[in-house]
């Protein structure tokens, strides 16, 4: 039970990266900004275009020991309701995901993430058409369950 509700937290954690947060600190600041690292150990953690009181920072570095609270700033991409619509064109056994990676492979061998297709082909080009409707849909009506 311990070993999956670890495997939990790494998945949740991941799902913040690259997004947009808010944190607040122990002593009351409320920064925001693109989380680009996390060291899940300590919680220290570095966002890009941060701000600070209404002051931009290019990068900023945060210990974990002032980080009292931390909230998406956005909801997440919904890479479960792309794998669905990957299944409806390929069989549901040619389409796997990968929760602690945020991936979706089809056939064995084309990698999809929210950031786009890896591969080359007539195959990789259909999964990066359903894979720009899901984003384009994404953009349009914001986030699905």
């Amino acid at each position: 039970m311990s070993a999956n509700l670890s495997r939990n937290y790494k998945t949740e954690m991941n799902a913040f990266a690259g997004h947009n947060v808010i944190i607040e600190t122990t002593n009351g600041k409320k920064i925001k900004g693109l989380l680009i690292g996390l060291n899940a150990d300590d919680m220290s953690m570095i966002l890009g275009d941060a701000t600070v009181n209404d002051v931009n920072h290019h990068r900023l570095f945060l210990s974990g020991k002032i980080i009292s609270e931390m909230y998406l700033g956005e909801a997440p991409f919904n890479i479960a309701g792309l794998k669905t619509a990957l299944e409806e064109v390929f069989k549901k056994s040619g389409v796997k995901y990968y929760d602690d990676t945020q991936t979706i492979v089809v056939m064995d061998r084309y990698k999809v993430k929210e950031a786009g297709v890896e591969g080359e082909g007539p195959i990789a080009d259909r999964i990066r058409r359903i894979w720009q409707s899901h984003i384009d849909q994404y953009k349009t009506d914001g986030p699905s369950e």
